[in-house]
């Protein structure tokens, strides 16, 4: 049989809907004396089904609303006071997911999609850093309570959030990247992320780019044999965004993430 080679699995994140009552009430019945709500909920099974992936992350965009609660002078998402921070909640999910799985990085939706607006700062420029400052301490106090990294669901290139946020335990995802400035984002990230069905632009961005990651969603064993064609096999790796029927979705592209030799 000819030798394979496993390509690792990262994860982007999970979607998670909200449950009928019944299932949440179930599920909270095992929680006696652990602080649960319906966001921890959703951050368990956001995890469901990623035994097998390298680099799983808890989360997704609908993580949103509890980021949002950890922002200060804030109301309705409008800035009017002292803007600051506190990480209590998520802290104590951060706590809560390493004990589920203490190689879990969070997925987070990226600053422009909180939608925050300014009505206390008064420059654009400041508000957007300010709050992209924020969002760092945020990520600091989830590292030290035991999250590897975070991966930022992003829906535009925004060079000030890529500047202030972009780094080796951040990493950005276009959530749409045939529509996604990926020339705007390489400035400031080293990893690729495309859709295996755009592997034709990957030449091209790698070689005006400095790329060290390649990583390619929802690939098939195809795919990632294509693109040795260009890049090294210890470069790749097979990403995923879950948005329904999760446990099998992980399953499935674990199982075909590997090039036939």
């Amino acid at each position: 049989m000819a030798r394979q080679i496993r390509i690792p699995v990262r994860s982007f994140g999970s979607e998670v809907g909200t449950p009928a009552v019944p299932e949440l009430a179930e599920w909270l019945k095992g929680k006696r004396g652990v602080e649960a709500d319906l966001t921890t909920y959703r951050l368990e099974r956001s995890l469901d089904g990623q035994e097998g992936v390298a680099v799983p992350a808890a989360g997704g965009v609908f993580y949103g609303e509890r980021l949002s609660g950890a922002f200060l002078g804030m109301e309705d998402g409008v800035l009017v006071g002292e803007p600051g921070i506190d990480p209590a909640a998520v802290a104590d999910d951060a706590r809560f997911v390493r004990a589920r799985r203490k190689d879990a990085w969070f997925s987070l939706p990226a600053p422009h999609m909180l939608g925050f607006r300014d009505a206390g700062i008064g420059d654009e420029e400041e508000f957007s850093e300010t709050i992209a400052d924020l969002y760092a301490r945020l990520a600091r106090e989830m590292r030290d309570q035991g999250a590897q990294g975070h991966v930022l669901v992003a829906d535009e290139a925004d060079a000030i959030e890529l500047e202030v946020l972009a780094g080796r335990k951040i990493l950005f995802f276009p959530r749409n990247p045939g529509s996604f400035d990926l020339e705007l984002l390489l400035e400031y990230q080293s990893a690729l992320v495309l859709p295996a069905a755009h592997l034709d632009r990957a030449p091209d961005l790698m070689e005006r780019f400095r790329v060290k990651k390649l990583i390619l969603l929802d690939a098939e064993g195809k795919d990632l044999a294509a693109a040795t064609v260009f890049a090294d096999p210890d470069m790749l790796e097979a990403g995923g965004y879950c948005e329904e029927s999760c446990p099998d979705y992980w399953k499935n592209l674990v199982d075909r993430a590997f090039i036939p030799r």
